[in-house]
């Protein structure tokens, strides 16, 4: 009997370095690729140069990490050329907009060109939290207020989450937005609510914080009054920030709007095409995984300024599959609500 279980041992761990070997052959001299869906020095970027800087040593054979940046379409035009034309090896890594994930359930326009059930999602660096900022002269206290007053807000295009967060509340929850489109970033629309162009914005909170990092204790010309999320996160929750959800009147309210920020939980997340073999989707997670607990990476990210709270590759995958499992109600109506009015 003994030696039946040490011959099992020794063939489980021949095989664990049968496969550690074929990997380490594969990747050696290889170059993996990190396609970032936004241009450079946008929300996406840092993360994937910190994953540039700390991946090829997770992986066997230590292949070169390089980033390219493929933006459009709010990461969309990424995400189909990852669906559609990406070598299906391992060599190619998305790093996209957490709203890739519901754009073929509630986009807008023709088919998108992808499944995201298909991806094989690989992790998230933090999740994404949207947040309403104003001007400090503008006569809006709480979320309420969003409610009686009109409110200009800087905006990219219509299905970029600085249009659609605020269009959703416009038509689930009864708010005044104003979008003014055209803005062609976070930095862009920052220096628009600075100029006084517009009252405010509803835009990633790592955004925010990272052009007016007092904002919370009393930044000169803006103040934060809401929190575009379901649940209170800490940083808000301790400065007293409500959430937009506050105001929804009905269960079905909630349901929709707990649809439509569902993506946020996994905001900075990295994608590989259908078709990778499995135990090389497998590898490349556990690769993530290490460079998401490590000590040095978290320390890169605090020095870079960025948000750092990442989920494993099969955390993010089990949240994408409870989306598609939504009611169709539900998703019908965060729909419409995106829905330009004619």
């Amino acid at each position: 009997m003994k030696a039946l279980v040490l011959a099992a041992i020794i063939a489980a761990l021949s095989g664990q370095v049968l496969a550690q070997t074929t990997e380490e052959l594969f990747f050696r001299g290889k170059t993996i690729t990190i396609a970032v869906g936004a241009p450079p020095g946008g929300t996406l970027d840092p993360y994937a140069r910190l994953m540039q800087k700390f991946l090829g040593a997770r992986i066997p054979g230590a292949p070169n990490i390089v980033v390219t940046n493929v933006p459009g379409a709010s990461s969309n035009v990424l995400a189909r050329q990852i669906y559609a034309t990406a070598p299906k090896d391992g060599t190619m890594i998305g790093a996209v907009f957490h709203g890739v994930a519901v754009e073929p359930l509630i986009g807008q326009g023709d088919q998108r060109g992808f499944d995201p059930g298909k991806f094989a999602w690989l992790g998230s660096s933090h999740p994404e939290i949207a947040a309403c900022a104003v001007r400090a002269d503008m006569n809006v206290k709480t979320p309420a207020d969003f409610l009686t007053q009109e409110v200009v807000l800087g905006a990219t295009s219509p299905g970029s989450p600085p249009f659609d967060f605020p269009s959703v509340t416009n038509r689930i929850l009864g708010t005044k937005f104003k979008m003014v489109t055209g803005y062609g970033g976070g930095q862009a629309m920052m220096l628009a609510l600075e100029r006084r162009e517009v009252d405010g914005l509803c835009i990633a909170w790592s955004t925010i914080k990272t052009h007016l990092p007092d904002i919370l204790s009393g930044q000169r010309h803006a103040r934060v009054v809401a929190q575009s999320e379901m649940e209170s996160a800490a940083e808000f929750s301790q400065a007293g920030v409500p959430t937009l959800a506050s105001l929804a009147k009905t269960q079905e309210d909630r349901e929709a709007l707990a649809f439509f920020y569902g993506p946020n939980a996994f905001g900075g997340p990295f994608i590989l095409p259908p078709g990778v073999p499995q135990e090389r989707v497998a590898l490349l997670r556990k690769a993530f995984n290490e460079v998401f607990t490590d000590k040095e990476a978290a320390a890169e990210a605090q020095r870079l300024n960025i948000d750092w709270a990442p989920s494993p590759g099969e955390e993010v995958q089990r949240r994408v599959e409870a989306l598609y499992a939504a009611s169709p109600d539900v998703i019908t109506r965060v729909k419409a609500a995106l829905t330009p009015p004619k």
